[in-house]
């Protein structure tokens, strides 16, 4: 496993990594690169391997299948069967109280997970191009599986993202919510806009209602005496000794004498929390503040029996002193180990490099279950019709999450949680006999297509805006030319005029790119770009309102993935902003270890791809990803010259 495997040739023995790279390497930049990779020896890590396929789609796809047979069924059985089927059976009771039609007796007796699963994965090959239908059937035929079982593993991640959403939805509405924050002291007499609404000196200034997540500081210069009060509501009364309070990062809980509570409403629904901190604020200071509580009811399946919880909610404010104002303030928050972060990844070029050259990186995190690394994959595919391209995946399945084409086009893609997403799209159709259903072309499926038919950023953002989309992505574009463009996209199923399409560079020049301060989407300076697994510019990406009411919020309001999104954002912007101008291999290897971007549960693959030299280093086959040696491949070798 420690070579490339051809997959069209019977197992022969291969060279190393090493020797092989060199072959098609001009001596002296291969010593280049090879010093520029990492500090350590490079070498292959054993639980990836290298598959070469050519031929027709379906050619392709029997190759995959017949070269990776017994990996196939391994993370078959132990990711789905012996993993995620379980899991999702026990969500059942819960969702058929919402969705009916899973009451029926053909979703009983351990049945439910993967029928719907298949379902789902039946309703997508309505709009998943052809040639992929076949490359799975070719991969089925291949390695002996039955098509339905490798259709499966090639769309539950699309239908669990949208159904992790609803679930999540759900469950917001259920627990407890922060309505209101406020602030004593003399905010609002001190001659500051303390809110950045414009207004200096307003009435209740102090007062954030309703309460609203917050990319950047909610409230500024706020008294070092100032005592916080928040109003919490939950249908079944959210519970007093429930409360957990987090100032920077001590943590105060139920019952210490600096939380105050009082129950209210007419029905028990509102509790009132009164923050003290023993020993003030810090002055001068960025403080960050979480708070959670659980409510008053016990659920009981599934099992063990537990109380609804709400998300954790993350407020940043400023102290007396520190003198900038909301906007200038990003809610990074202060390090908090129970949490992962998510997928990243940035794009280098010009000025943000040591030499000018374009470098785009990428920590993908999703899930791991102590199976996902074991069956870790760079594909080479060399299509009888399209551009032959590289994609960095995991055995059975047809696509990744990065890669790069013979004419240097590179895309990296995270997910972004939204429930403007296609089955959203079937439940508000139908609600009575709505079933979790995707439609679309799956995300990487989608990365895959650019790859096959764009020489340039400017295709493949024009292919993907066509296209109906399962679900959120924040994706990267980029070429040798230097163009990089981010794009935030979900799939518009309230047919907005904006089409669930966001696109920006780091051309400050243009307003499209720059927010309603005048700063950046997502640059530190006019060379750079960066994603995480919140949306930037697509803020209202889905709204439901009944009578003037929201039943439904944006994606802010609700994702667990908001505030950790938020904080590995700003600190990847920190670190691409201090090694500026000085970038290289080594220093994106540097910035992709480090320990606050780095998911050490579900890290999947990482890599670092050189779109003007075609190279990619990748790292992958360990948990975290990052934890391995980043190993170059000669893409450009593999795949042929440049159209």
């Amino acid at each position: 496993m420690g070579c490339p495997v051809d997959a069209e040739a019977a197992p022969t023995q291969r060279p190393s990594l090493s020797v092989w790279f060199l072959r098609f390497v001009p001596p002296a930049f291969s010593l280049l690169i090879f010093a520029a990779s990492c500090s350590e020896e490079a070498h292959q890590p054993p639980y990836s391997e290298i598959v070469e396929l050519s031929g027709t789609a379906y050619e392709r796809g029997f190759q995959h299948g017949r070269a990776l047979e017994t990996k196939i069924r391994e993370l078959y059985t132990q990711l789905l069967t012996s993993s995620l089927l379980p899991w999702l059976n026990r969500e059942k009771p819960g969702l058929e109280d919402v969705l009916v039609a899973y009451k029926d007796p053909a979703y009983g007796d351990g049945q439910f997970s993967y029928k719907v699963l298949l379902e789902s994965g039946q309703n997508l090959l309505k709009d998943i191009p052809q040639p992929y239908v076949e490359e799975m059937q070719g991969v089925a035929d291949g390695s002996g599986m039955p098509f339905e079982q490798i259709l499966v593993l090639n769309t539950f991640v699309d239908t669990m993202l949208s159904m992790r959403a609803i679930t999540m939805m759900i469950q917001n509405l259920q627990a407890p919510h922060i309505q209101s924050v406020e602030f004593s002291g003399d905010v609002g007499s001190d001659g500051v806009d303390n809110n950045g609404d414009g207004t200096i000196d307003e009435p209740g200034e102090g007062l954030i209602a309703p309460y609203e997540p917050l990319a950047r500081a909610t409230l500024v210069e706020v008294p070092t005496d100032a005592a916080i009060r928040f109003v919490l509501k939950d249908p079944d009364g959210p519970n007093p000794d429930s409360i957990r309070i987090q100032l920077d990062e001590e943590v105060y809980r139920s019952g210490d004498s600096s939380i105050e509570t009082a129950t209210g409403g007419r029905k028990g629904e509102l509790l009132e929390v009164l923050f003290t901190p023993p020993r003030g604020l810090p002055r001068a200071s960025v403080v960050s503040m979480t708070i959670s509580a659980g409510d008053l009811s016990l659920v009981t399946n599934p099992p063990p029996a537990h109380a609804r919880m709400m998300r954790d909610e993350r407020i940043v404010f400023t102290t007396r002193g520190f003198g900038k104002p909301p906007h200038e303030v990003p809610n990074k928050g202060a390090p908090d180990n129970r949490y992962q972060p998510p997928s990243i990844g940035f794009a280098l070029r010009n000025s943000a490099t040591a030499d000018g050259r374009m470098l785009v990186a990428h920590h993908f995190a999703l899930l791991d279950s102590n199976t996902s690394h074991k069956h870790t994959i760079l594909y080479v595919h060399r299509p009888k019709e399209g551009m032959p391209h590289v994609v960095l995946g995991w055995s059975g399945v047809i696509w990744g999450f990065s890669g790069m084409n013979r004419d240097g086009l590179v895309y990296i893609a995270d997910l972004s949680d939204t429930l403007d997403n296609q089955v959203v799209a079937r439940f508000l159709e139908d609600f009575t006999s709505a079933k979790l259903l995707s439609s679309g072309i799956p995300g990487g499926i989608l990365g895959r297509e650019m790859l096959a038919r764009s020489g340039s950023a400017g295709q493949a953002l024009e292919y993907l805006a066509r296209q109906k989309r399962t679900f959120g992505w924040n994706i990267i574009v980029a070429d040798p030319t230097g163009e990089m463009v981010a794009v935030e996209c979900d799939s518009n199923i309230q047919n907005r005029r904006d089409k669930g399409f966001f696109a920006y560079t780091p051309d400050a020049s243009d307003p499209v790119n720059l927010d309603r301060w005048g700063m950046p989407w997502a640059s530190v300076g006019p060379d750079d770009l960066r994603i995480a697994s919140h949306f930037q510019r697509n803020t209202e990406d889905f709204e439901l309102t009944v009578f003037g009411h929201r039943v439904i919020p944006p994606q802010r309001y609700w994702t667990s993935f908001y505030y950790r999104s938020l904080r590995a954002f700003f600190i990847l912007g920190e670190r691409i902003a201090a090694g500026y101008g000085r970038l290289d291999v080594p220093g994106v290897i540097d910035i992709l270890r480090v320990p606050d971007l780095v998911d050490h549960r579900d890290s999947m693959n990482a890599a670092i791809y050189d779109p003007r030299g075609r190279i990619l280093y990748y790292a992958m086959g360990q948990v975290p990803a990052t934890d391995g040696p980043f190993v170059p491949f000669d893409a450009g070798a593999a795949l042929g010259e440049p159209r």
